[in-house]
């Protein structure tokens, strides 16, 4: 019980967030997100150490039997949060860059503890899955009344160019933007296949393919493709690897897909041709960016420490020339250099391995890991408060399964 209130703050992370950002709406001067995340985070690591104290000689043991993933995930942490070093003495940044992207970054790391220790994962993905999906449904209906309030919303924010309902529409911003809306949309899913998956097929259903159309609402390429994946990983698990259904279904559902599919075309064609236009630009988006990433990185302060932790990111406006506005994987090399970097795809490569192994009790984190990993290749999404939570819990879980597995064994 003590284990539950103590853990109970990061299965509401997500719930309480989302719910501050709606409110932000009455006024961005008196409820800021950022603020409320920042104290958020902060009252989740208060409640892992007192729970850490509270389980000194359980620790004790588990430190003395450390898994590889164990102590790869603690290294990085380590070693994004002693990286301000270099940021501030080494790029040069003032100390509030490297503030800020630790609250967005790298304390949100802490999820891989919640994940690694929580018994159950059910309260985590139900909690995270109904707050998106209502800031799905809050998103809907602003986007088609467009009120002038939400209009000056966004644009204060900066979401859209000019303050009107046409450039608003353009994408669906619901209250954290298209680019947030997009990749937590696509991560829901894995959350409503994480039912699906435990309930053999009864749960989970809907909430997946309303979660899929809010991700190809946000009209965000990469959240399309995410989204169109994890519908392939989904059936490529459900029918030939797990065997839930008979394949009579996947054959009705493919006929299901085409029948829509060209019903899309035919009625609603102009739709149709938006999106394809988005999803064929992709290649082509990420050549523009790739020349931002080359400089950034043939102007690093040290090519094996980095640059340090936010010096290439968005806070770096204007004490830097090379900005990686879009590219997460880019911005984690530049900033982390090769021996951070090395950290990272070691720790990805063991959780993921070890993911497969046991695939029926950790596909949804395995499928939420992949998609992060795609998503980031062109937008930094591994640097808002909002998304690295989630990463880090799926690899926590994983984490957490693997062992339980080896004790079974």
């Amino acid at each position: 019980m003590k284990e539950k209130a103590m853990f109970i703050v990061g299965e509401w992370y997500y719930p309480a967030i989302l719910l501050v950002y709606v409110l932000s709406m009455i006024s961005l001067d008196v409820i800021h997100p950022g603020v409320f995340s920042a104290a958020f985070m902060l009252i989740f690591w208060a409640g892992l150490l007192l729970w850490g104290i509270g389980k000194k000689d359980s620790l004790k043991a588990i430190s003395k039997k450390l898994s590889a993933v164990d102590s790869i995930m603690c290294l990085w942490l380590l070693y994004n949060i002693l990286s301000g070093i270099w940021t501030v003495t080494g790029s040069g940044m003032p100390i509030s860059v490297y503030l800020g992207e630790l609250f967005t970054t790298a304390l949100p790391m802490g999820f891989y503890f919640l994940g690694r220790f929580s018994e159950s994962r059910d309260a985590f993905h139900r909690n995270f899955l109904i707050a998106v999906a209502l800031i799905g449904v809050i998103g809907i209906v602003l986007y088609v009344t467009a009120p002038l309030f939400y209009i000056n919303y966004l644009f204060r924010l900066e979401y859209i160019s000019l303050p009107d309902a046409p450039t608003m529409r353009v994408r669906m911003h619901s209250v954290i933007g298209s680019t947030l809306m997009g990749y937590l949309s696509s991560a829901a899913m894995l959350s409503a296949a994480h039912f699906f998956i435990a309930s053999e097929g009864r749960k989970g259903k809907i909430m997946f393919f309303f979660c899929a159309f809010l991700a190809f609402f946000s009209n965000q390429r990469a959240a399309m493709v995410a989204a169109i994946v994890i519908v392939l990983y989904m059936n490529y698990l459900v029918f030939f690897t797990f065997h839930m259904l008979p394949k009579k279904y996947f054959a009705a559902e493919c006929a299901v897909i085409a029948v829509g599919f060209i019903g899309l075309v035919v009625v609603f064609h102009r739709a149709f041709e938006k999106v394809y236009a988005r999803l064929v630009s992709l290649p082509g988006a990420i050549g523009q960016r790739s020349d931002q990433w080359v400089g950034a990185a043939n102007n690093m302060f040290n090519k094996w420490l980095g640059n340090g932790l936010g010096a290439n990111g968005h806070r770096a406006i204007g004490y830097t020339e090379h900005l990686i506005a879009d590219g997460g994987i880019a911005k984690l090399y530049v900033e982390m250099g090769i021996i951070g970097t090395s950290l990272f795809v070691f720790l990805m490569l063991l959780i993921l391995k070890r993911g497969f192994k046991n695939l029926k009790k950790t596909a949804p984190e395995v499928g939420i890991i992949i998609v992060t990993l795609l998503i980031s290749v062109g937008s930094n999404m591994m640097s808002f408060a909002l998304a690295v939570p989630v990463l880090y819990y799926a690899i926590g879980a994983i984490a957490h399964e693997a062992e339980s597995g080896e004790k079974a064994e």
